[in-house]
């Protein structure tokens, strides 16, 4: 009798501490839930009276998200939790998540539901509108104007392409004029006389297009490049030639009358036009170089 005694007093004592442990009672989830679709969690839990039940966040696996927990007692030592779960894998898969005691954070409980994650189901509605905004696609005709201008710019490099080969050509195989430096001089007065720039009253053209010839004459007579001297300088440098000082004077006064209808803008009278023409023909007629007559050898008998 002593013993039996002894040994229901053993079982009273371990019971309460038995009663202490948090387990779980019950679960609710459904066997299949859409990807992506929320789903409700049902977990029913027991505890010691009087204490409050929390979950860890960092319990639940990465596949899953919580996106709320509500928490009802449903006796005075037992609690459901209700929780908003988000799927994001395929096929089977096991929810888990851990509870334990707001004043025993170090005693936990894991709940484990076992269920199957199936894909968004596709289907078909006619009365299905898109929202998005409009796709301008470029049409045919769009695409056939842009083929036709890059067409268009294609033909117009190669036309530009083969004028400046051809001018170059043309200016490559210019015939040379052989002929001696004060026939080509007397002949461009002759072609300036009758261009038609002094009737047209082109005077400045007509005396820069006079000086240029006696430039071209002097390259071309004396190998003297004179093309960028000034009137001033091409003096100074004929000065240096001794077939030309004796010409100088009458010279001088041909680039004044020059200088003043180019830069002076002076209109030049005809008689001064034809003054500076009989100048400039008597400066090529007595500058002219004279072929040497080749020496006779006396021939004694």
């Amino acid at each position: 009798m002593y013993k039996f005694i002894l040994s229901a007093v053993f079982i009273l004592s371990i019971l309460p501490a038995a009663a202490q442990e948090m387990a779980v009672v019950k679960t609710n989830v459904p066997e299949n839930v859409p990807f992506a679709q929320p789903f409700t969690a049902q977990i029913v839990l027991s505890h010691p009276r009087g204490e409050t039940v929390t979950w860890d966040k960092d319990s639940v696996p990465t596949e899953f998200s919580v996106q709320s927990a509500q928490f009802q007692p449903v006796g005075i030592d037992s609690t459901q939790a209700d929780l908003t779960v988000l799927p994001f894998t395929l096929n089977k898969s096991t929810f888990t998540v851990s509870f334990s005691l707001a004043g025993q954070p170090d005693k936990t409980v894991q709940a484990q539901l076992p269920l199957t994650v199936t894909p968004v189901k596709v289907f078909d509605d006619n009365e299905l509108r898109e929202i998005r905004p409009p796709h301008r696609v470029i049409d045919w005709a769009t695409w056939l104007c842009v083929l036709l201008a890059l067409t268009a710019l294609i033909c117009l490099l190669i036309f530009w392409a083969r004028k400046l080969h051809t001018a170059k050509t043309t200016r490559l195989q210019a015939p040379v004029d052989n002929r001696p430096p004060h026939v080509i001089a007397l002949a461009q007065i002759d072609s300036l006389l009758n261009s038609g720039l002094w009737e047209n009253k082109q005077y400045k053209v007509f005396y820069i297009t006079l000086t240029d010839i006696l430039r071209t004459y002097l390259q071309r007579a004396f190998k003297l490049d004179v093309s960028a001297d000034t009137s001033v300088e091409l003096l100074r440098r004929l000065k240096t030639v001794p077939a030309l000082t004796a010409q100088l004077p009458s010279l001088r006064q041909f680039l004044a009358s020059g200088d003043l209808v180019k830069f002076a803008k002076q209109i030049p009278t005809e008689e001064t036009r034809n003054r500076d023409i009989t100048t400039l023909r008597n400066f090529i007629n007595h500058t002219t170089p004279r072929p040497t007559s080749p020496k006779v050898e006396e021939v004694s008998l």
